[in-house]
This record gives C-alpha cells, structure tokens and sequence, in this order.
C-alpha cells in the first residue's frame, strides 16, 4: 500500500485541488476541475513545467508565469502556502487507513486518465489495494429501492463475476450497490467501490476494515474523506464506476431521474463502457426506456449457470456500436 510520501507535484495538487489542511467553512477554496484543467497546460508552457514547480512562489510570481490575474495569483500562493495544515492532514489520514494519489502520480489508476480524459478527478482519496483498479471489471448499478428480482438478479451477476475473476465496481449505497459488493466479497472475490461521501466513516466499519486487510476491497472517492453526503456528488462520481468497468450492468433505473439514470445516460454519451440493462419481465420503465436505446438486453436466466463464461457473454451481446466504442482513448497528459 502507497506510503503517502509525496512528490513536489503531488502536494502541489493537494494544496491547490482538495479541501486537505483547509477549513470547509473558510472563504478560500480549492480550485474546480475545470479551473485546474485551465491552469495545467498553462504550467506545462512556463518555466515552471510540472506543479511542484509552483511550490514557494510569491502571488506576484505566480502571476508572471503563468499569466494569471493578480485575484488568481493571490489565491494560488494562499492555496499552495498551508503546508504545514496539509501535513498534518495527511499523517491523521494515513493513520485511519486512508491514502490519496494524484493525476501527477504514476501509480494513478490508468484507465481513469484514458477514458475521462480532462474529467478525471485531480485528487483520489482511498483505502485498500490501489491495483485493483488495474483489474478487469463490471459495474454493478442500480437504485437503492430495488424490487426483490432485482436483488436476485444481482446477487447472480456478482457471484459470476468471482467466478470469471472480474471485479465488482459499484458506488456502496445501499440496495444493488450495496449487495452486489456484499455477494463479490463474501464468496471470496474482489471489489471496488467509489463512494459519494463519508469514506473515513466506512472505513471504520469491522467488516470494511477486515476486506481491506485482505485485499479484497478498496474504497475510493474523488471528495474529501469526511465529506457529508450531496446528490450534486453522488451524481459527479457515476463517471468514475464506469471508467473503472469493462463493462457495466444496470439492474433498476428510474425514468428520466435519479443517479442511476443520469448516470447510464452519460455513459452512453461518453462511451466509458459497454452497458447491458436487465430486461426481465417487470423490469422498471427506465430499464425499459434504456434498452430502447440501442442498449443489449440481460436477463436472469442468462446468467443463471455458474459455469458460464461472463466476457464471452458480454462480447456477444455487445451490439456493435458499442464494441466500436471499446477501443483504448489516447492518454491524457501527465497531471
């Protein structure tokens, strides 16, 4: 498990794209994604290169090499001068079981940079084995008022996926999230889950900490581990279930609301991975109203022999746009 013992570039992420060392209630805050993205190419252009090269710069400085105003320079240095508050952060994180990586890290999950590109969080919160974000996988998804068919099916789908050695990927809420993690792991499998809010919370819970000792699970959010919960993040998290699946399943959606709609929806914009609905007879109207577009059907009995083979499965299915869309996305530059 990473140590937690940063380079220049990544403390230069932290200070400028997380809420570490900074009062949530204080008037100065984090850059955005968006305002990041700007900044990166800019840093990239200067003498500067990477953003360990901002560390200990002046606001007057930073505005000359990066061609910011002086409003923007000022709040930079004030972001990149706490580390002694960032420190300390990141020593009571470590000691709770929690790391964090960086789009300027190596190690930084690669699929995440060549599916989401410039949406790729700048900073990843998470505890357990980071590789198993290197490993094949299928996203599990679905709403937290799931039939009980639904909840069968699954428990199915998940059980298949210990058997063909794939992981679970889900976003630990409760209903199809929470038992589809809950199956992978107790019939000795692995899973990912990407949560919305409250890591440092989860992780506290005995069997949460027992599967991550095991390297069975890691947990991992784009927010701040003590972040309380927010549809807005709940929403903004979707992209990185399916970035982190080869394929994904959705079992139940609601018609045109909620996370798993919005959700689905985007993937099928973006391309992050091939999606498959549950199509069993009383399926909900959103699954229904998905498998209109061009979206392959799944159903329960498909899934019901242990000893099938899940990827031979998919890639049947797969209609042929979307194993158009499999195709590897050119990587994106280094933070």
């Amino acid at each position: 498990m990473n140590d937690m013992k940063l380079t220049d570039d990544a403390h230069a992420l932290v200070m400028a794209c997380s809420y570490v060392g900074l009062d949530p209630k204080a008037e100065l805050v984090p850059l955005t994604l968006k305002e990041w993205n700007a900044l990166a190419p800019k840093i990239f252009q200067s003498s500067l290169k990477t953003p360990g090269g901002m560390l200990g710069l002046s606001a007057e400085a930073l505005q000359s090499e990066l061609a910011l105003s002086l409003a923007e320079a000022q709040r930079l240095a004030a972001l990149l001068d706490r580390g002694g508050a960032v420190g300390f952060e990141l020593e009571s994180m470590m000691n709770a079981g929690i790391r964090l990586v960086t789009r300027a890290d190596g190690h930084y999950p690669q699929r995440l940079k060549e599916k989401l590109k410039t949406s790729a969080p700048a900073v990843l919160f998470y505890a357990g084995e980071l590789t198993l974000a290197q490993k094949e996988g299928v996203a599990i998804i679905g709403s937290r008022a799931v039939d009980d068919a639904g909840k069968e099916f699954t428990a199915k789908l998940a059980a298949l996926c210990v058997c063909n050695r794939m992981n679970v990927v889900s976003g630990g809420a409760k209903g199809v999230d929470i038992i589809s993690m809950q199956t992978a792991v107790e019939n000795g499998g692995q899973c990912i889950g990407v949560m919305s809010d409250s890591l440092a919370k989860k992780i506290r819970e005995r069997e949460a900490r027992q599967y991550i000792f095991e390297e069975r699970l890691l947990l991992l959010t784009p927010f701040h581990p003590n972040t309380p919960f927010q549809i807005a993040n709940a929403m903004s998290r979707n992209k990185v279930i399916y970035a982190l699946a080869d394929y994904a399943v959705v079992v139940a959606s609601d018609f045109e609301t909620g996370g798993t709609w919005a959700g689905a929806t985007e993937n099928l914009r973006k391309g992050y991975a091939p999606l498959f609905v549950r199509s069993d007879h009383g399926a909900p109207k959103g699954n229904l109203a998905l498998l209109e577009k061009n979206v392959a059907a799944l159903t329960t009995a498909e899934i019901e022999p242990a000893e099938i083979d899940l990827r031979e499965l998919f890639g049947r299915k797969m209609p042929q746009t979307q194993k158009a869309e499999k195709s590897p996305s050119p990587q994106m530059g280094l933070f």
